[in-house]
């Protein structure tokens, strides 16, 4: 996949991906681009991992990479991604 994405577009793919990490088992993300290849989204597993690690640093994400394939799920404190009650901070990236 050499096509450059619109910032829109990235938007709305790491939108879907925060929707499909669960909060009651890890999932890997081979098994997330099935789940966005599913759903039309047209990225790369390395695309995905990427992201994922992104992802980890905003949200209250966990990696579990004690063994590969790494596995993702929200920490059990978490809120989750609840978009009415949004920080400043994630206003302002999603802006």
């Amino acid at each position: 996949m050499s096509r450059k994405t619109n910032t829109l577009e990235t938007m709305r793919f790491a939108l879907e991906l925060l929707k499909r990490i669960p909060k009651t088992h890890k999932v890997s993300a081979q098994e997330l681009l099935k789940q966005l290849t599913d759903a039309g989204f047209q990225r790369d597993l390395r695309t995905v991992q990427r992201q994922l690690d992104e992802l980890t640093h905003h949200f209250e994400i966990e990696r579990d990479d004690r063994s590969k394939p790494y596995g993702y799920q929200w920490k059990q404190q978490a809120k989750g991604l609840s978009l009415p009650s949004l920080t400043d901070k994630e206003s302002l990236v999603l802006a």
